[in-house]
């Protein structure tokens, strides 16, 4: 049988027969906004890859993007790009009627929205709730009256989904009763893969116009405080600083943006900054430059990291989240001891001076990431999920 994706517009697959699949399930994946990052691109290559093993998915946001776009394939509920208060109440009775409107077996919501969502959302004869958690809960979140709502959103789950050990151990503190299943983030790794790292870093210094004598280290993300793309430049100025002819290229775009710009020139960076804005070809990007930074606060597993080293880009990151279960130290990158960006332009500059460290590196990340490929985590989404519909 042959199908065309509606997720990815042009997309021909060979779907296998149905007498490969034993039970097709529906499952609805439910994500935050109508964008291809983070959570979102999770929800839309598991769906891909599910739909690739006979089942079928519809993807549904919330809302749009931040700046009011959508992506094909991921309708939003409404125009509305809010998440407050009076959005929340109005996509309830969305989402109510889509799940009483079409025979689910599976809603999987990706991220906390949207698990709020369903959990206000399910009617009483309802599919299997799944929650993927992708990020911890900040500390507030254990304050009275905080816990007491999560604790009833998350009691009306079936299933916990945790990237990490760490996740796992909150849903558990919140009184979480149910089975929590540890599946990493994941990505479709042929795009990243594919790509020749000298062809893309002679294509990027076109773009950016900076000569061979500069070294080009990147940050990929989105311009929010969570990501700290503050600290990237602090990094950079550190490695000036140190008189290392170094170029940052910032991919992302986000509220920051405005901010990191005016900051720059109050440093006299500018000559040594490139904005691209946001890259629906990031992976051009990661082959382009040297390193990757990975600065935030938070993360689960970060996704830009399996892209990373996927591409062949050595990474150095903050100690955050799950990172050091992507990088590998010393083998594939590094995850410097503290969130200190003197401390990590001290790494990079160590990179930067051992070209056959980086080269070994950018083999070996390339090697170690098929455990994160988007295929292998939708035939455990696929088999766990199966069962329990099945034993339900």
């Amino acid at each position: 049988m042959i199908l065309v994706s509606s997720r990815r517009p042009g997309t021909v697959r060979r779907m296998p027969s149905p007498t490969s699949v034993t039970r097709p399930m529906r499952i609805l994946h439910l994500v935050a906004r109508s964008h291809r990052r983070g959570a979102e691109l999770v929800a839309v290559e598991l769906a891909d890859e599910l739909d690739r093993l006979g089942h079928h998915n519809r993807v549904v946001a919330l809302g749009p993007a931040t700046d009011g776009g959508q992506e094909a394939g991921m309708p939003p509920l409404d125009d509305s790009p809010g998440l407050g208060l009076a959005d929340l109440v109005a996509r309830v009775r969305k989402v109510r009627r889509l799940l009483v409107a079409e025979p689910f077996d599976v809603v999987l919501a990706h991220g906390g929205w949207p698990a709020q969502i369903v959990a206000l959302a399910a009617p009483r004869r309802r599919p299997v709730l799944v929650w993927q958690r992708i990020l911890g809960f900040p500390d507030t979140v254990w304050a009275p009256g905080r816990r007491q709502w999560w604790w009833a959103v998350a009691r009306r789950f079936d299933v916990g989904v945790a990237l990490t050990a760490a996740l796992e151990a909150e849903l558990h503190r919140l009184g979480f009763r149910g089975p929590v299943w540890i599946i990493p983030n994941s990505r479709q790794p042929d795009r990243f893969v594919a790509v020749d790292r000298v062809v893309a870093s002679a294509r990027l210094r076109t773009e950016v116009g900076v000569g061979s004598d500069d070294v080009l280290i990147g940050f990929v993300g989105h311009l929010v405080d969570q990501k700290r793309p503050d600290q990237a430049i602090s990094v950079l100025a550190r490695l000036l600083d140190d008189g290392r002819r170094v170029h940052l290229v910032l991919a992302g775009d986000g509220p920051l943006r405005a901010d990191l710009e005016a900051d720059i020139r109050r440093r006299g960076l500018e000559g040594s900054v490139t904005f691209l804005g946001h890259r629906p070809d990031v992976e051009w990007v990661f082959g382009g430059v040297e390193l990757m930074l990975l600065t935030s606060d938070a993360e689960g597993i970060p996704g830009v990291a399996i892209e990373s080293l996927m591409s062949g880009c050595p990474v150095v990151s903050f100690p955050v989240g799950g990172v050091d279960e992507v990088v590998d130290e010393g083998v594939t990158g590094v995850v410097v001891a503290r969130h200190d960006p003197w401390l990590m332009a001290a790494a990079v500059g160590a990179l930067l001076d051992d070209d056959d460290l980086r080269a070994s590196m950018s083999r070996a990340g390339r090697r170690a990431t098929v455990r994160f490929s988007a295929s292998a985590t939708a035939v455990v989404y696929a088999d766990r999920l199966a069962a329990f519909v099945a034993a339900r």
